[in-house]
């Protein structure tokens, strides 16, 4: 896709993003300071790659319009403004002040997979559909793993995400 016709969209992919505009790299840093975590290689090739702008705009706690507007001024394009709708997927990264109830069967560490360069999802994905009724997965990430939860919500899976500490991000996944 050549430049002049990518656009800058809420659905548009992070990586796809600073592939095409490499200058808008300081542009997310200065959003949100969690989005420092793109200059670690491996989170640039793994979840870069299929987190949207209006995911990461969850996980960096900012308006998502503003947040690709921001980015489109920076490109020379012209803003979003109301045009967009922000209210799509807005229940997939609601932060809880405490884990549920239900006893943690599994835990889950995704931070290793993550830091050997490759993606968690099939394997967080697999030990989800392990879960019985009444049964509940820890899913122990580095940052708030966006994509997927709203993948798992989608399967019908209830989660439960704790606010970020320390570079530790708990979810628990709930069947």
């Amino acid at each position: 896709m050549s430049r002049s016709r990518f656009d800058i969209t809420p659905e548009t992919k992070v990586g796809e993003l600073l592939r095409e505009f490499p200058e808008l790299e300081e542009v997310l840093y200065r959003l949100a300071p969690s989005f420092a975590a793109l200059k670690n290689p491996v989170l640039r090739r793994t979840v870069a790659r299929v987190t949207s702008l209006q995911q990461a705009a969850k996980v960096g706690n900012i308006n998502a319009v503003e947040m690709v507007d921001s980015l489109r001024q920076a490109a020379g394009m012209e803003l979003l403004g109301e045009s967009f709708s922000n209210d799509a997927d807005e229940q997939s990264l609601q932060v809880a002040a405490q884990a549920p109830v239900t006893p943690v069967t599994f835990t889950l560490d995704v931070r290793p997979i993550i830091d050997s360069g490759d993606h968690p999802k099939d394997v967080v994905m697999t030990e989800a559909e392990k879960l019985k009724p009444g049964e509940c997965l820890l899913l122990v990430a580095p940052f708030p793993p966006a994509p997927l939860i709203t993948l798992l919500q989608k399967k019908g899976f209830k989660v439960t995400m704790l606010a970020p500490e320390k570079g530790l991000v708990k979810s628990y996944v709930e069947r």
